[in-house]
């Protein structure tokens, strides 16, 4: 039995690697729009891709070996999504769904209220900090809040795949 993947999967694992670097070559260019166009796009291209691999791969081309390899980049897909929405969608689609749900015109502090359902802004704020102090990114020192190293480290790679997926 041969485990080793066709040539329409080796095309799709390595569109599949390629695929988030092709979102950070894609967010370098102002003229692909927003995050969620740019992702698409990036979908699009990968896809037309696999297709002109899958046309231009010498031999037998099987069935099987192409939707596999379609599953496989369905999968990387999927994978590069959920760390793409994370960082350009998470807490703030929290925040307006929120705000939505309310129905009605909030101020601050009603929209903070809605979120921590039933909190003020003080309390949205502490929440926001407790996870931060959980996690260990953030320690108390002489009544002040000071990074930890790790929590400076992990803003500096936040920021840099912000800017580099053009997200920040």
């Amino acid at each position: 039995m041969n485990m080793l993947p066709g040539p329409a999967q080796a095309a799709a694992i390595g569109l599949s690697i390629a695929f988030p670097l092709l979102l950070l070559c894609y967010a370098r260019i102002a003229a692909t729009g927003g995050s969620g166009r740019r992702f698409r796009l990036g979908c699009v291209t990968i896809v037309v891709l696999y297709a002109i691999a899958c046309l231009a791969l010498p031999g037998q081309r099987q069935l099987a070996d192409v939707l596999g390899g379609l599953l496989l980049l369905g999968t990387a897909m999927m994978f590069c999504y959920i760390l793409f929405s994370l960082l350009a969608w998470g807490f703030t689609l929290t925040l307006l769904t929120a705000l939505v749900q309310a129905e009605r015109p909030l101020t601050l502090e009603q929209w903070a209220e809605a979120y921590m359902q039933g909190g003020d802004l003080g309390t949205f704020a502490h929440n926001r900090l407790k996870l931060l102090v959980g996690a260990g990114m953030v320690i108390t020192a002489d009544g002040r809040l000071v990074p930890t190293a790790k929590g400076v480290a992990i803003a500096h790679l936040a920021k840099l795949v912000r800017l580099s997926t053009g997200l920040g």
